[in-house]
């Protein structure tokens, strides 16, 4: 399995401890002084970090240190979220043979699923059918799987319909309220043949804006080009040279799916500030050690503490 790219543009010596940051949601609650941030981090590459702690951050408001005095927080707990991804496989007469094969690696990553990842099952050829609806059910997930044809397949491979198909299916959604992140994985090992009248373009027009990765398994007919448009960045296309490598292939997507999930962060902390008067405040947030020199190496956003007291 090769996953297109990474290794070509990887160019930082050390990218684990060059961290960009990015502020999604900012709320106060007065009454308790409590400052709250949403934040993403991301590495040199832009791929998702995980794994940040209370001490792998430096806090600052006013200039001032905030720290486990102001009960400092990094927490997921207390915001509802749904991480919704979606299976598109081709299921075209040029996959037959390779079916069980194909349900054993989509079964792979199932049992893989974080908790509150919910999982759809789509399949295409001609035409596109919904085999499950969003669930993070592990055994209606293989059992749908498990009713995928193994025999008589089509020979028409309408990928581009399909992707149509997949517009609205859910919605990206980032706030200190509640939180919905999406992907839409899709398997092919071919190009799109079925008719002239649906292009890329239309494609990439259902799917702007959203996450999504392509899992692609060799073959003499397989359009990498437009793959790789699909996937929007070559460290979102995923090849398995033959059908030996589509287990590793799709749990090197889960893999990445969980390391975006996991690279939002919910913070909050009791600002020292006791004055109810209205004042416009500073909140800077770092990462220790951060060897990213650029403008996102850092959070930096403003509050107003009006209402705060004792």
């Amino acid at each position: 399995m090769t996953a297109c790219g990474k290794e070509e543009i990887r160019t930082n010596p050390n990218p684990g401890t060059f961290t960009r940051l990015e502020t999604i949601g900012m709320n106060v609650i007065p009454k308790d002084r409590e400052v709250q941030i949403l934040f993403r981090a991301t590495d040199f590459d832009h791929q998702g970090v995980s794994g940040l702690k209370v001490e792998d951050l430096d806090v600052f408001e006013n200039d001032g240190t905030i720290d486990r005095e102001g009960d400092l927080t990094i927490t997921r707990d207390a915001i509802p979220f749904k991480l919704k991804t979606v299976l598109l496989l081709d299921l075209t007469r040029s996959v037959e043979g390779l079916v069980p094969q194909i349900k054993a690696a989509c079964i792979a990553m199932i049992n893989q699923k974080l908790p509150e990842q919910e999982i759809a099952i789509y399949t295409f050829d001609a035409n596109t059918d919904l085999l499950q609806n969003f669930t993070a059910d592990k055994v209606a997930l293989i059992a749908a799987i498990n009713t995928i044809p193994e025999t008589d397949l089509v020979n028409s491979t309408n990928l581009y319909g399909a992707i149509e198909e997949m517009e609205g299916l859910w919605d990206d959604i980032y706030n200190i309220t509640g939180i919905e992140d999406g992907s839409l994985i899709i398997f092919t090992d071919g190009r799109h043949n079925a008719t002239p009248n649906i292009t890329l373009s239309d494609a990439l027009r259902a799917i702007d804006g959203k996450k999504r990765f392509v899992a692609a398994l060799a073959s003499p007919d397989l359009d990498e080009a437009s793959l790789i448009t699909l996937a929007q960045s070559e460290d979102r296309y995923f090849k398995a040279a033959d059908v030996n490598g589509l287990q590793n292939m799709f749990l090197s997507i889960q893999e990445e799916i969980q390391k975006s999930s996991n690279s939002i962060y919910y913070m909050y902390y009791q600002s020292p500030i006791t004055d109810p008067s209205p004042f416009q405040n500073t909140l800077r947030v770092e990462v220790k050690n951060n060897r990213n020199t650029q403008a996102d190496a850092f959070i930096e956003e403003t509050f107003n503490s009006e209402g705060f007291g004792l």
